[in-house]
């Protein structure tokens, strides 16, 4: 008979593999958790990112939010919206009414959905367990996740675009690169490399805090103004004009125009509706109610001038090359194939890097950031703002962004679709904040799953907030199909 001794061959196996013994689940779970300091609590509803921030964070003033809501018109794709407001029948004119009363609704509905951030310093995420309970929150998380995935695949691939004018200035033969997908592929390798590109550029800066870019933000927004505007200039002026576009009439009845004019501003509205939805995200960093406000109508008002520069823009090509371009990429793309001189490579370099600035800057605050605040609210003990960052960028390829630019009509229903999903969550958060509760908020009771909080409902839910968003949604889509069969007749 053989005998065995347990605590020997126990002491032995521990001298033999000492870390093994050392290492649990919980251990690990615990390494992976956020980085905190020791005063610092993590838990299901709360990790420091989603705290209400000090003092010392709130360095936001007017030209701050000017530059975070300029940059989402000095961008690539503001240039190019165009497309979508001419091919609804509308003429240069009629576009650019329909944008000012666009405009005049986002400047309200920002200011509005603001101040919960601005007055308690909470983020969106937060704001969601105040209208819809600390569990039933996600409905709206999820929702805001979603479109930072979107958008941020978006606006990589125009980002990408800018690589490939930068690229090509350096590299003729970039610049007249082989395809080497198949047709099907909606896209270029060409453009893909600098897709590839635009998105592995971007992961450092996610290490960077939100508010510490309003800086390199405003950089861009001028360095964006005196690209976008050159462009427009440069064709208006070899052009004599702004080209047959502008002069074009409209041949729709005064009710059909009236449609136009509405389906127009939703699409307008509704590429800009998901930063209006997250705005306490920005606005807690706010130093000054009044400087929040003035920023945002400056921001949004004095760079509407990009929409109709590249309405004009596109005039001015028609003209020139016999074809449209509603990118300000292809635009320098063009001249570089008419024209690869050091002088001209040297010009579209700068507004390559004008573009690419713009482009960074936005795609990182109002998709990449909000993407990763939204997802450190879903697993705060294991995800914040810089981990959620980076699965919103890993997760925008599943959305295959180049196929959004296809044709005008797939792009403009896109995005007018946004805005018919996020504007009930505003209204209610709105309503909710300043009709209901006058402003007035029981901080702690949102970090807690207590039943006695003022936000726990019904078992962490609030069915009735739930139901009435249910039944906006169903309203709205009840009447988008017939809007849409309207604009397309």
């Amino acid at each position: 008979m053989f005998s065995f001794d347990t605590e020997k061959s126990s002491q032995s196996s521990e001298m033999i593999f000492p870390m093994y013994s050392e290492i649990s689940f919980a251990n690990i779970l615990k390494k992976l958790e956020v980085p905190h300091e020791s005063s610092q609590e993590v838990s299901i509803l709360q990790n420091p990112d989603l705290e209400p921030i000090g003092p010392e964070r709130r360095t936001w003033g007017l030209w701050s939010y000017a530059g975070y809501w300029g940059v989402l018109n000095l961008s690539v794709w503001t240039f190019s919206v165009g497309s979508s407001l001419l091919s609804l029948g509308l003429n240069i004119q009629q576009s650019m009414g329909a944008l000012t009363v666009g405009n005049i609704l986002i400047v309200l509905y920002t200011c509005l959905n603001s101040y919960p951030g601005e007055t308690y310093h909470i983020g969106y995420t937060v704001c969601q367990r105040m209208v819809f309970g600390v569990y039933g929150s996600a409905l709206g998380i999820l929702i805001r996740i979603i479109l930072s995935i979107v958008y941020y695949g978006s606006q990589a691939w125009l980002g990408g675009l800018c690589f490939v004018v930068i690229f090509s200035t350096f590299s003729e033969s970039y610049l007249n690169m082989e395809n080497t997908f198949p047709e099907s592929v909606a896209m270029t390798t060409r453009d893909f490399i600098g897709f590839l590109v635009f998105q592995v550029i971007s992961i450092p800066f996610f290490f960077i805090k939100p508010e510490k870019m309003n800086i390199f933000v405003n950089i861009s927004c001028i360095m964006a103004l005196f690209g976008l505007v050159s462009v427009f200039v440069y064709l208006y002026c070899i052009n004599g004009g702004p080209g047959p576009i502008y002069y074009e009439k409209v041949e729709l009845s005064a009710s059909e125009t009236g449609w136009m004019w509405l389906y127009a501003m939703s699409v307008w509205y509704g590429a800009l509706s998901p930063d209006i939805t997250n705005q306490s995200d920005f606005s807690r960093f706010s130093s000054s109610r009044k400087k929040l406000v003035i920023g945002v109508f400056v921001g949004i008002f004095f760079t509407e001038i990009i929409p109709l520069a590249g309405l004009i823009s596109a005039s001015c090509s028609l003209e020139l090359y016999g074809e449209s371009y509603w990118l300000p990429t292809d635009i320098c793309l063009q001249w570089l194939q008419d024209n690869y001189s050091p002088r001209m490579r040297c010009a579209c370099f700068f507004l390559g890097l004008s573009f690419l600035s713009s482009e960074l800057s936005l795609n990182l605050l109002s998709n990449g950031f909000a993407g990763g605040m939204d997802l450190a609210g879903v697993c705060p003990r294991y995800i914040n703002i810089v981990r959620g960052s980076i699965i919103t960028a890993l997760l925008s390829w599943c959305v295959q962004p180049w196929t959004f630019y296809n044709t005008s009509s797939t792009f403009s229903t896109v995005m007018s679709s946004f805005g018919v999903i996020v504007t009930p969550i505003i209204g209610i958060i709105v309503s909710d904040f300043t009709l209901v509760r006058r402003n007035r908020l029981r901080i702690n009771d949102l970090y807690t799953t207590s039943k006695d909080g003022d936000f726990y409902f019904t078992k962490g839910v609030n069915w009735r907030a739930i139901l009435c968003s249910l039944q906006l949604w169903f309203q709205v889509f009840q009447g988008w199909p017939l809007l849409q069969t309207l604009t397309s007749s």
